[in-house]
């Protein structure tokens, strides 16, 4: 299991690695750990995952198969509530009805523009790492459409970017939990097919 294993460093000077920890203990990361190799991200098995995050600097961050995020040892939880039920955005495993891999990285151009000249060109550095999920979620029926993905920019405090769709309307609140106790709460109305999004950033 290499997210419980490993001493959370990349291998390479990339700050983040993305690894994808499969359901009978192997895995598949970004270079290998051992001959530092680079790894296609189309090479991933996503209908074998367990796990699925990014590894560096003695930090993991990764959410498990019914979509909880562990954040560096913080377990975050998602609900939607309304009218006195809750939706179970996260946890609710049996609820799923597709889940889809999101990985990108924020880069920015720098150097000399000049091709023509002798030493001249234009470089790049990561600014953001990015990773996460869309899921369809089918709750009691209604259906959601939820997208969370966690960003880590330079220098700069994590948050994770939420989008959730409804089929259905409902006037409800958007509920964060961390490690099980309610972390915030927002008013969120919902109207059929209408996406809400919000920017949470973790504390």
């Amino acid at each position: 299991m290499i997210f419980a294993n490993c001493d959370g460093l990349s291998p390479v000077e990339q700050d983040f690695i993305w690894v994808g920890e499969y359901i009978d203990g192997t895995h598949l990361s970004e270079f290998d750990f051992v001959t530092k190799e680079e790894n296609s991200f189309y090479r991933l098995q996503q209908d074998k995952l367990l796990r699925f995050g990014l590894i560096g600097h003695h930090r993991k961050f990764f959410y498990e198969t019914d979509g909880t995020f562990n954040l560096s040892g913080s377990c975050i939880e998602a609900i939607y509530r309304a009218s006195g039920e809750d939706y179970f955005l996260t946890g609710g495993l049996f609820n799923t009805v597709s889940r889809d891999v999101i990985m990108y990285k924020d880069a920015e151009a720098m150097g000399l523009a000049n091709f023509t000249q002798a030493g001249g060109g234009v470089g790049s550095r990561i600014t953001q790492y990015n990773f996460g999920y869309k899921a369809v979620l089918n709750i009691d029926g209604v259906t959601f459409n939820f997208k969370a993905i966690v960003k880590i920019p330079f220098n700069k405090p994590i948050y994770i970017a939420l989008r959730l769709v409804a089929d259905k309307e409902l006037d409800g609140k958007f509920v964060i939990r961390r490690n099980g106790l309610v972390a915030e709460e927002f008013i969120a109305p919902l109207k059929p097919n209408v996406g809400g999004e919000l920017n949470w950033v973790l504390r």
